[in-house]
């Protein structure tokens, strides 16, 4: 018994957080636009992001509307309960970056979050804005995180390692034989 209670207690408090997120998507995004790349009707996505409405988004939906938004919070409000975030990781649309950029920018977004915090003085309650706010930060700085460990694995593995290390070893005055 307790555990179809303790499933009813999820699907209601799941069900809220999706419509809280619904709710927060719409006032972000611009609808006319994602609904044109999707092939929906703007009025059609409304409604579907709208928990007062009978029309209900697809999984197929979910995924489009995330993908021309950019946005992955609707997909993150639904996954959390399952201990699993998603990272926006776009290798086209993201610049090539030092490592010690990279490592700055996390640091800028640290500093954000701790701003953030500080901003908000303990509140015991968040505003949508707020919330949404930090969420965004924080997602930045997950995904420049997963920037900079892929970049270190694309560094480390494979032969280019090997040719750094040679050059560098060329570099630095080490014997070649008939030069020397």
């Amino acid at each position: 018994m307790d555990e179809h209670v303790a499933m009813c207690v999820l699907r209601e408090r799941k069900q809220k957080a999706f419509d809280e997120v619904c709710h927060a998507f719409r006032a972000s995004e611009n609808m006319t636009i994602i609904a044109n790349e999707v092939g929906m009707s703007p009025t059609m996505l409304r409604n579907k992001l709208n928990p007062e409405q009978p029309h209900v988004l697809s999984p197929v939906e979910l995924l489009l509307i995330t993908k021309a938004s950019g946005n992955h919070t609707l997909i993150n409000s639904l996954l959390l309960d399952l201990g699993v975030v998603t990272v926006g990781f776009n290798k086209e649309g993201n610049e090539e970056q030092t490592l010690a950029a990279r490592a700055l920018a996390n640091s800028v977004y640290s500093g954000d979050l701790a701003q953030q915090a500080i901003d908000l003085g303990g509140a015991r309650r968040l505003t949508r804005t707020h919330k949404q706010k930090l969420i965004r930060t924080a997602q930045n700085s997950i995904s420049n995180l997963v920037h900079l460990i892929t970049d270190l694995e694309n560094r480390t593995t494979g032969v280019t390692p090997f040719l750094s290390m040679g050059v560098d070893y060329i570099a630095n005055g080490a014997p070649i034989p008939g030069l020397s």
